[in-house]
């Protein structure tokens, strides 16, 4: 078993790789920055902006959470690597949009917003709908010392908000700069792994937390009886194998004496559970990555063979909604599809029952059930 010595030689060996990895994404990230600050100072409306990003391919999934958000809604899309066509679709919709030719992650573009938004923002996944429009008005009122405002929370010693639909206090954000503690919304790793970072075409790692995280985080654990990491002396990550987006800042927020607002008590512990769900919104998730797990044994990964039947319905549900003024590639994508949904033995016009199904059974009235399908 390593000494404490030892441990702590370790951890500063991971920060300071961290730091310089770090140093190289920020110069590699700097003219980016620089375009979408450009782009974010032109904007007609900067106040309680609610920032939905997306990549290539998942048109469809944005083309339904637009659906839901009433035009009086301070909505900005952020669109990275898509093709001239995608983007020339995205254009259409009327709101103030701005892609990066590149290939960045959830992990960048939060970043990016947070070095440049000055006003109190949203933050809202392309998979969440939003069915209840009250909501974005819920979500944009903050009570005092409230660091986020969330909808889904994480249940543990140390409760932390999901990121699908989130809102940030601005005064608090610098009020927490202005103590002297720099946090990212980045994923964190305590070993600076690429864990919690998409594949992109260069590499990417998770931060790591600095001693003065650790300072504070260890506070916050044993005021909440969190449990720590065995003899790495570490609080325990709240969800999975790292700090997710967003969670590092909401728990050093919290240490500094800053809440955390559930405007919705819904849940999110890995399953599909009723309590996920709601009739005012829902959150699909995965939809991105669960073709990954097409294979993926029960109990073996957090997409089981299950969900990714849902998922591949939902899929190709959303696909036809879009409709048929769709760029070339979606078309392609949709023969994709069906022809996936008929290997799984489900006519095609069984895919909106089995979908309604499963949401009635979690809550969902049909009424909403047609909304999210198009067929209302």
């Amino acid at each position: 078993m390593a000494s404490g010595m030892t441990r702590r030689r370790r951890h500063r060996g991971y920060r300071l790789r961290g730091a310089l990895r770090q140093l190289r994404s920020d110069v590699h990230e700097r003219p980016h920055l620089r375009a979408f600050r450009d782009f974010h100072a032109g904007l007609a409306e900067q106040r309680d902006a609610v920032y939905m990003f997306f990549t290539g391919n998942l048109l469809h999934w944005l083309s339904r959470a637009l659906a839901f958000v009433p035009p009086e809604v301070n909505l900005v899309l952020i669109g990275s690597e898509l093709t001239p066509a995608e983007r020339s679709w995205v254009a259409r919709t009327g709101r103030p949009f701005h892609c990066m030719a590149e290939r960045f992650d959830d992990n960048a573009v939060l970043d990016f917003i947070f070095k440049t938004a000055r006003h109190n923002f949203a933050w809202l996944h392309i998979d969440c709908f939003v069915l209840e429009p009250r909501l974005f008005a819920e979500m944009m009122s903050f009570g005092p010392g409230v660091a986020i405002n969330c909808i889904w929370t994480h249940p543990g010693p140390l409760e932390t908000m999901h990121s699908a639909f989130v809102a940030i206090n601005h005064d608090v954000l610098a009020a927490i700069r202005r103590s002297g503690v720099e946090v990212s919304p980045c994923t964190y790793h305590y070993e600076g792994a690429a864990t919690g970072r998409t594949v992109t075409r260069r590499p990417l790692y998770s931060r790591v937390p600095t001693a003065r995280h650790l300072e504070l985080l260890r506070g916050l654990a044993a005021s909440r009886a969190a449990p720590l990491l065995g003899a790495t002396d570490l609080p325990a990550y709240p969800v999975g194998d790292c700090f997710e987006v967003l969670e590092l800042y909401q728990l050093i927020a919290d240490a500094l004496g800053y809440g955390l607002h559930r405007v919705r008590r819904l849940r999110r512990d890995g399953t599909t559970a009723a309590e996920h769900y709601s009739d005012e919104i829902i959150h699909v998730n995965g939809v991105s990555t669960y073709k990954s797990f097409k294979h993926a044994a029960a109990g073996r990964s957090y997409i089981d063979n299950q969900e990714y039947q849902l998922l591949l319905q939902a899929d190709y549900a959303l696909m036809l909604a879009m409709g048929s003024d769709v760029p070339p590639q979606y078309r392609r994508l949709r023969s994709e599809l069906e022809r996936e949904v008929a290997e799984l033995g489900v006519p095609a016009p069984r895919v909106a029952q089995n979908l309604s199904g499963f949401l009635t059974s979690r809550g969902v009235s049909l009424h909403n059930c047609a909304r999210i399908l198009a067929e209302a």
